[in-house]
């Protein structure tokens, strides 16, 4: 990664670093990106969208998806790939698993993205793609 005067990059570096160091961390979350990098809460939005350019091209360390949680903000209800959650937001409503309409502001308010480590994804088919060899 080309380094930048933009925070962005320079956080997404921080977000790299971090995985090599640690390629056991699988599911990632804002809050857990957070403390791992010794971040305040105010600097969440320049967080979140490092986060959200290592999901992207040419980048493509993170997946992001999401869990849905009930009203209370208590249980997971269901988990959205990226996709279905840009669907709904260009529909401007979602249908969950039971059928129920959800409206966007709602899924909004109880929608919480996490990030999945992508390298660590390669280096478990790399390993089960070396122990088939043997």
């Amino acid at each position: 990664m080309r380094s930048t005067g933009s925070p962005v990059y320079a956080v997404c570096g921080q977000i790299v670093s971090y995985l090599e160091h640690h390629p056991q961390q699988r599911n990632l979350t804002i809050g857990g990106l957070r403390a791992a990098l010794n971040r305040s809460d105010q600097e969440d939005n320049v967080l979140i969208q490092s986060a959200f350019t290592l999901v992207g091209h040419p980048f493509q360390a993170l997946e992001v998806r999401y869990k849905l949680y009930d009203e209370q903000i208590e249980y997971v209800l269901e988990e959205l790939d990226h996709s279905t959650y840009m669907q709904a937001i260009s529909e401007q409503n979602f249908i969950d698993d039971d059928g129920n309409d959800i409206a966007i502001d709602d899924l909004n308010a109880r929608i919480f993205p996490y990030f999945i480590n992508l390298s660590r994804q390669d280096e478990e088919v790399q390993v089960q793609a070396s122990t088939r060899a043997c």
